[in-house]
């Protein structure tokens, strides 16, 4: 039997101008063609026409990036399609996405002949893909894994953004949800419509690169020479504040206020906060207790995470954040706020600690139980780390979209040969 051959269409995947975006895509490429799947990727970019590209420095990058490129021995499609700031007229942009991708689709399908085009958000990539499907090629199938943005921040945009996520999950072949609760909100956009071609599949982390090796312990043992004496709290996300990364700096603002003045956090990913953080720890005189390190490789999240005496992420809003499985892999004693598919993964106090959103005490008080309890930390990390071996791994998860692959292509033959015998 051939292989299966599936398209992603993602807005989120690494490249050029941004190495880190769409780790989690990757991740189950990779494990989808450890399991025989053929897998390629389009990645759709924004257009950065003239003379916006010479306005800001990551414009250009973008617009440097290849139409066709290879990441990781594979190729990768990148055609550009319209969008707007601020989400302006997003109700459109999934009809210019398709008209952006329709030429390439059809050039690709003719040397590579796709079975399913795996839209990774359904909206705007689902919409895109639902209508290649319908008008151009009536035998693909269309997946689409559903994350926090399309799910829960694209209905909010306005009706018209609302109506747009609703018809793409009406339309899809089947959805896969990362977070139960995100599943339910489909069930509810759709008035249950889509429970038979729904299914929660949670995310994972690939073992073999979060298992640090010789020259990562290295630098872990670094690290912790140069902060000897202080209790060291990793935070790793873009800095955003859906994040909670102000309220993150405030309770850390009270604990030294306190006294807990060994506390020192690390604020590890790119920051899109403007000069927020820096202001906050000039006016507080927090320099020495909150250390911005930036955007780092992703091979080098696993240092961080193993450096840290804990681990934290105070998020507003998620689906099923990577870190959350990266961080109880690694085995950081970890503190997680209860939003979308972390009740699904830890239990509070038995895997990690699991907080109220946007609650500054909450935080406060996590972060004091974890620093005056050794005992607890080596619980939760013990725990943490034997509950995403055993049950969360990218390889778990490509095991269960390519069953959920064939099943699909399956069900197209069947109605394929009823319709013929008929």
């Amino acid at each position: 039997m051939p292989p299966t051959k599936v398209l992603f269409l993602s807005l989120w995947y690494p490249n050029a101008e941004n190495p880190v975006s769409g780790t989690f895509v990757f991740e189950q490429a990779e494990a989808l063609r450890a399991l025989g799947v053929e897998v390629r990727v389009m990645q759709p970019l924004p257009k950065t026409p003239f003379p916006i590209r010479y306005l800001k420095p990551s414009y250009r990058a973008l617009a440097a990036v290849p139409e066709e490129d290879v990441h990781a021995g594979h190729p990768v499609y990148h055609p550009r399609y319209l969008t707007l700031p601020a989400h302006k007229l997003f109700e459109h942009v999934g009809d210019w996405m398709f008209r952006a991708i329709r030429a390439r689709l059809l050039a690709l399908r003719r040397e590579w002949r796709f079975d399913v085009i795996h839209a990774h958000a359904t909206y705007p990539c689902g919409h895109a893909a639902n209508r290649c499907r319908d008008e151009l090629f009536p035998d693909v199938k269309v997946v689409h894994t559903i994350h926090r943005t399309c799910i829960i921040d694209a209905p909010r945009y306005n009706q018209a953004c609302f109506e747009r996520v609703r018809a793409s999950l009406d339309g899809a072949d089947f959805n896969i949800f990362v977070s139960s609760e995100g599943h339910g909100l489909g069930l509810e956009y759709t008035q249950g419509r889509i429970a038979e071609r729904s299914r929660y599949i949670s995310n994972g982390v690939n073992p073999a690169r979060f298992t640090l090796k010789p020259e990562d312990l290295g630098r872990v043992a670094a690290l912790k020479q140069r902060h000897p004496d202080t209790w060291n709290l990793v935070f790793v996300a873009y800095l955003k504040e859906v994040k909670g990364v102000k309220e993150l700096l405030e309770a850390v603002r009270n604990l030294v206020r306190q006294g807990r003045k060994q506390l020192r956090l690390f604020l590890v990913g790119d920051n899109q906060l403007g000069s927020y953080v820096a202001d906050y720890l000039a006016e507080h005189r927090l320099q020495d207790h909150v250390v911005l390190v930036g955007a780092v490789a992703h091979d080098q999240v696993k240092v961080w995470m193993r450096f840290a005496d804990a681990f934290i992420l105070p998020s507003h809003s998620e689906g099923t954040p990577t870190v959350l499985f990266e961080s109880l892999f690694v085995g950081a004693p970890s503190i997680f706020t209860r939003v979308g598919g972390v009740g699904d993964v830890v239990s509070d106090g038995e895997t990690a600690l699991v907080i109220p959103p946007r609650s500054v005490p909450e935080i406060e008080l996590a972060i004091s139980r974890l620093m005056d309890d050794p005992a607890l930390c080596r619980r939760l990390s013990e725990a943490g780390h034997a509950l995403i071996r055993d049950r969360f791994t990218w390889a778990l998860n490509a095991e269960a979209v390519a069953a959920l692959y064939r099943e699909q292509l399956a069900n197209g033959e069947t109605r394929s040969q009823e319709t013929e015998a008929a």
